[in-house]
């Protein structure tokens, strides 16, 4: 039986300059997430903790990283398990060569090679794939062979991306899908991807304990791993470890800028730690200079609740551009010829049931609107 907590990605280090002056925040909620997690593997009462690569943003972090890192890895009343990933390989130049590492606490151990690992007390075997360089087209699970049969409980743990069409590129360490069945495993650690994903119920990647930018859903949280014996299913409970909130908001300014924005502060006012939450704010459709106007009333607002980060990303186009895309490219087509002349007639449209004058506004917008994202 061994009771384990599974976590990686922890990129300590991580420059996030994508959110500028919350950057050192951002680094801090980090080292947060990671001492909540080690906490919790002391409540918990788990047999190990196995850190699946990406421990450290990257080969270069300074010695304070590493001393930070060390100190909360220090606190675990179980052992850890660290495997090198492509962010801090086992290269040359690793962190984990350096003077400062090697004087880890003894019940901190490296996963730097292909030889199983015991587990004292549990009946496990860790069986690694570490990291010897940023990108590679060689799936990190092939050494470990055919099945292997025994009683041990046989846990693989690797770093790089499950063969799943769109999910993967051809230098992302990509890892067949059979990699469990093919090394007897029951359960395969995975390490990579930012998002909690379990695939097949025996593998799975535990997701960032802290995400690192907008977008990573199911990132913040952990993975305690409880397997009875070899051959039985393992039991995955999703534990929580973000200390951070990233929220994207979509608004269709085409739907009325008014209405979307005031959407936007309604929504807002419910976030109970605005100190805690980075926001950004998506557009989309056609907007108007009014709205341009109103958007940026509404990012100082914002900004004056407390928000730890707020973002504009623009991707509506200014109708304006969209008119006068659309009367640029009607004569060299006939197609478009046509509808304008529908549109700005008062003939019925074919196959529409309400008055011209109701229909041709919303109709010559959305008119605009294709015209401008297939020709933009």
């Amino acid at each position: 039986m061994i009771r384990l907590l599974h976590s990686a990605d922890w990129q300590m280090g991580l420059r996030a300059k994508h959110v500028a002056g919350a950057a050192d925040a951002v680094r801090d909620a980090r080292l947060d997430a990671a001492r909540q997690l080690i906490q919790t593997a002391n409540t918990r009462g788990v047999d190990a903790v196995v850190l699946a690569g990406d421990i450290f943003e990257d080969n270069t972090v300074g010695e304070i990283q590493v001393h930070e890192v060390l100190k909360v890895l220090k606190a675990s009343r179980a052992p850890v398990y660290v495997l090198p990933g492509n962010h801090d390989p086992l290269s040359p130049d690793s962190i984990y060569l350096r003077q400062s590492w090697k004087g880890r606490p003894a019940h901190v151990h490296m996963l730097d090679s292909d030889k199983g690992v015991s587990v004292p007390g549990t009946g496990a075997l860790l069986i690694p794939a570490p990291l010897r360089q940023k990108k590679g087209l060689k799936d990190p699970t092939a050494d470990w062979g055919p099945r292997v049969e025994g009683k041990d409980i046989r846990i693989g743990v690797a770093h790089g991306s499950l063969r799943i069409e769109g999910k993967h590129s051809a230098d992302d360490f990509p890892i067949a899908l059979d990699a469990v069945t093919r090394s007897n495993l029951d359960y395969l650690a995975l390490g990579h991807w930012h998002g909690q994903y379990i695939h097949q119920k025996r593998a799975a990647y535990s997701g960032a304990h802290e995400a690192t930018k907008f977008g990573e859903d199911g990132a913040g949280q952990a993975l305690l791993v409880e397997i009875a014996s070899h051959g039985a299913m393992p039991q995955l409970t999703p534990i929580p470890t973000g200390t951070l909130t990233w929220k994207t908001l979509e608004l269709d300014l085409s739907l009325g800028g008014g209405l979307e924005l005031a959407r936007a502060r309604t929504a807002a006012a419910e976030w109970t730690s605005p100190e805690k939450t980075l926001l950004r704010l998506r557009t989309r459709g056609t907007s108007s200079e009014e709205d341009s106007n109103a958007l940026r009333a509404l990012m100082d607002e914002l900004q004056g609740q407390g928000l730890l980060h707020i973002e504009l990303d623009r991707q509506d186009i200014p109708r304006a551009a969209a008119e006068g895309r659309l009367a640029e490219l009607a004569p060299s087509s006939a197609l478009l010829t046509d509808l304008l002349e529908r549109l700005n007639s008062k003939a019925p449209v074919p196959g529409v049931s309400v008055t011209p004058e109701g229909i041709h506004p919303a109709a010559r917008q959305l008119l605009s609107e294709l015209v401008m994202e297939v020709w933009k």
